[in-house]
């Protein structure tokens, strides 16, 4: 009898410097035709092209310094096609553990389908300076140039994705594809109000502003998203 496996995969195969913490379930979703007769009934359909997709935590382990730099030196980026299958259409960074003194989740979103990278790939990285992280520091990066007041951020999430575009076969089978429309989006929550916020190129496309009933203080979100031009 086998031992039993304990730990994550890798499924993406980022290497030793990549920490897995989940694998959400594959989700396989095919495509249906459906043909109609004379009467308007359908009197036949198939399915076609079925596509997996997923999703996988991580935290990085390496140098501080090279966080940010590790998703170009591990070929994590958007659009880019890595384990051999899959194509990366979106990555978010959870800064919140850092107010335990932990370091930031990294999820990514990937589907099947290419088996090898488009001839001229659209690959999506961000302008902004993300901030890194100090394992000793529980500060929560803020990201955007914020004058706090008496408020103090609780939350920062920061995630850039893509949506994927492609042409099948006579068959209905996959037959090329890339990614196109990329979007960077950043939310910020606050215990208290801040006094401004000023984001360079993004637009504020929401948030709210409530009070905890059983602590009486105030609690503000704020989201604000920019367009990607693919590099």
């Amino acid at each position: 009898m086998a031992a039993p496996v304990f730990g994550t995969t890798d499924i993406l195969a980022l290497g030793a410097d990549w920490e897995p913490q989940d694998n959400s379930p594959a989700t396989v979703v095919p495509t249906r035709v459906a043909i109609p007769g004379p009467t308007g009934d359908i009197v036949a359909s198939t399915t076609h092209n079925p596509q997996t997709t997923s999703s996988t935590k991580y935290i990085y382990i390496g140098a501080e310094t090279a966080f940010i730099a590790a998703f170009a030196a591990a070929s994590c980026d958007v659009g880019d096609l890595i384990a051999a299958t899959k194509f990366i259409t979106g990555i978010a960074i959870d800064y919140s553990p850092c107010a335990a003194g932990q370091r930031p989740v990294v999820t990514f979103s990937w589907r099947t389908g290419p088996t090898t990278s488009p001839a001229t790939p659209y690959v999506y990285v961000t302008a902004q300076v993300l901030p890194t992280y100090a394992v000793a520091n529980v500060t929560i990066p803020t990201i955007f140039s914020v004058t706090a007041g008496s408020a103090e951020v609780t939350n920062a999430q920061w995630s850039l994705s893509c949506s994927f575009g492609e042409d099948l076969d006579k068959n209905g089978a996959y037959l090329d594809g890339n990614g196109y429309n990329g979007e960077e989006k950043i939310d910020l929550t606050f215990a208290g109000i801040p006094t401004s916020i000023t984001s360079t190129g993004f637009q504020y496309v929401g948030g709210a502003q409530s009070t905890t009933q059983n602590n009486g203080y105030n609690q503000a979100t704020y989201s604000y998203i920019r367009s990607v031009t693919r590099s």
